[in-house]
């Protein structure tokens, strides 16, 4: 009898060890699943999976791709003064400029033309695009 009872015993701590082992591998994956959400920039990111992007999402990425070229920390950039084309299904072209302040106070006007290819993910995200070319000139 206490054999049975403890080859019982044995057999019950064994499947709970078991289904202790799948709550955490589930839970780890829940962390996961929860950082990479939180990671991704939201809801709206996620949704626009699979959606190619708009003018104005290629221009938001055109400008921080433009900003760490400017020798100024002072830049701002026209909203609707952007000119907007495709050369394939995943190539833009953005074409504007940017007013910058150097340290003198004095507004420079630099104009630019990127060609950036969009890699595939949220088109709002700057890891998704990567710049062709780029021709910047100063006024």
């Amino acid at each position: 009898m206490d054999k049975t009872y403890l080859k019982d015993k044995h057999l019950k701590k064994k499947r709970a060890m078991k289904g202790v082992y799948a709550i955490v591998v589930a839970a780890i994956v829940f962390v996961f699943i929860m950082v990479k959400f939180a990671t991704s920039g939201g809801v709206s990111d996620i949704l626009s999976f699979g959606k190619m992007p708009n003018a104005d999402d290629a221009y938001s990425v055109a400008k921080e791709f433009v900003i760490p070229t400017i020798k100024s920390t002072n830049v701002s950039f026209p909203d609707d003064g952007f000119q907007f084309g495709k050369k394939s299904d995943s190539v833009y072209i953005i074409k504007s400029y940017v007013i910058s302040t150097d340290g003198r106070g004095e507004k420079n006007r630099t104009n630019f033309e990127m060609i950036l290819k969009y890699n595939g993910g949220p088109p709002s995200m700057k890891k998704n695009w990567s710049v062709v070319d780029i021709n910047e000139s100063t006024q």
